[in-house]
């Protein structure tokens, strides 16, 4: 019973050093999440229930910022076209990374190459990337030059509040598939061979490995891309403030840009920290909900 005693003391003893050392391991990422990311949130939570315009003190207003915020026409606005934007990019861009992956998942010659170039929008300055679609959309650009060889009158992509966010959406298709191709092949060469060969033997076609075989066991990374590519796509701010500041009108202002100009063309910090301070919860609600609903389908399954 003595022995019992001391192996537990022991055992106590050895796991409380564990621990203690774990913590000291990540002790400096603690600090440098609550320095750099939890002190911020609770600063700017601070500021959005102010009056704040950076030249005079701020003057506290308590939540009328926010109730301001939610009987504003430009915010809903905003929600609106961040929304199109965000469905109409993350949408087809799922089944383009896919389908690059799939393909590259194939290849037999070249593939080190093949995947370089492929990959080469992600690393390529945003910027740079901007403004090269944009002068691709210009009135005497590229994309009218197309539209004149098929015998169909110019558009102005960026000028005309009916095509610019459709502009937007397909810079996007070039821009953001590259990334998650990536993921889509890893998740694709962790797939075991044995089970698309077992399929082979069953006498399975392509799509039908694909989808019975395949897809499932990728679930996983689908749910990750699912998830990071609507967080990211919220999260756009380059495209639209360089493409069209907004513009024509309204029509391609989404949220990120509609706080950029509270803040620094109006002044008004106060209110846009409120409106980060919503958005940020609207896009953190929509994540769990997003991954609720995908895990559940998958322990249904």
């Amino acid at each position: 019973m003595a022995n019992i005693r001391s192996l537990r003391r022991r055992l106590g003893s050895y796991n409380t050093k564990v621990g203690l050392w774990g913590f000291l391991f990540t002790l400096p990422a603690i600090t440098m999440l609550l320095i750099f990311n939890i002190g911020p949130m609770i600063s700017a939570f601070q500021i959005s229930l102010t009056n704040y315009d950076m030249a005079r003190p701020a003057e506290f207003v308590g939540f009328d910022n926010y109730s301001r915020i939610f009987s504003s026409p430009s915010f809903m606005n905003s929600l609106r076209v961040s929304a199109v934007y965000v469905f109409g990019t993350v949408i087809p861009v799922w089944f383009i990374s896919f389908g690059l992956a799939l393909a590259l998942s194939k290849v037999k010659w070249f593939v080190g190459g093949w995947r370089t170039l492929l990959f080469l929008p992600t690393v390529l300055p945003l910027m740079t990337v901007t403004l090269v679609w944009k002068l691709f959309f210009h009135f005497r650009g590229v994309m009218n030059a197309v539209l004149d060889m098929l015998n169909l009158a110019p558009v102005g992509w960026l000028t005309q509040s009916a095509y610019a966010p459709l502009a937007l959406i397909i810079t996007s298709w070039w821009h953001a598939p590259s990334y998650y191709m990536v993921l889509f092949l890893a998740g694709l060469q962790a797939v075991p061979d044995v089970y698309d060969e077992a399929g082979q033997i069953d006498g399975a076609n392509f799509w039908q490995r694909l989808w019975y075989i395949i897809l499932p066991l990728m679930r996983p990374t689908i749910i990750l891309v699912i998830v990071l590519s609507v967080i990211n796509g919220f999260r756009t701010f380059a495209l639209q403030h360089v493409m069209t500041g907004g513009g024509p009108g309204t029509s391609t202002e989404i949220i990120t840009l509609l706080i950029y100009k509270t803040a620094f063309n109006f002044g008004k910090m106060g209110e846009a920290t409120a409106m980060s301070v919503i958005y940020f919860l609207l896009i953190l609600i929509f994540s769990l909900i997003q991954l609720r609903v995908l895990r559940r389908g998958v322990e249904c399954d």
